[in-house]
């Protein structure tokens, strides 16, 4: 796991009363290593270059592949934005924003995320902790091959710009609605 950029929490004296800057962390998971499964690194490293046009209290991590990790970063946040390969059962490239409340785990396939079930487990698990930010948001994008390799399949790295444009659109939504 690698911190990318670190934004303090700022206090604000206002009429003698505090106020928070929300904490709001972007997470890519992913393993580049395994073509499409790195979606969520490639859309991170995309949003940190274009940061400038994103609101300035955004924090950025690398979450590697994920797992139990995650616990420890969650309860530091009150927004969580989490960039995955997920099994949406739709088109390669399609994409879904939805919120952890929103997760199904097919068991049968034992797939939610190309991580098989370890997000599920690890927010069901930060949850039972009473540590689960007040936000928890995935962007999910339907990988086409997550076999060996470091290349994004064709299809996916068609759709980068529309899905970053996408994405960046979802941020900037969940950031106005918090304000």
């Amino acid at each position: 796991m690698t911190h990318v950029s670190h934004v303090p929490r700022i206090t604000w004296m206002l009429n003698s009363s505090k106020f928070f800057m929300k904490k709001i962390c972007v997470i890519g998971l992913g393993n580049p290593l395994r073509k499409d499964d790195g979606i969520g690194i490639v859309l991170l490293k995309k949003l940190i270059q274009n940061k400038k046009t994103l609101p300035k209290q955004l924090e950025f991590i690398d979450g590697g592949t994920g797992g139990m990790n995650l616990l420890h970063i969650l309860p530091q946040y009150d927004t969580v934005i989490i960039i995955d390969a997920v099994q949406l059962n739709a088109a390669p490239g399609s994409y879904s924003f939805f919120s952890a409340d929103e997760i199904k785990v097919d068991k049968k396939k034992d797939l939610f995320s190309t991580h098989a079930d370890q997000l599920p487990q690890v927010i069901q698990l930060s949850r039972q902790l009473k540590e689960l930010p007040k936000q928890l948001y995935i962007f999910g994008v339907q990988p086409k091959d997550t076999t060996y390799g470091t290349d994004l399949s064709q299809v996916i790295q068609k759709n980068i710009d529309t899905l970053f444009i996408r994405l960046k659109n979802e941020i900037k939504m969940i950031i106005k609605k918090d304000s």
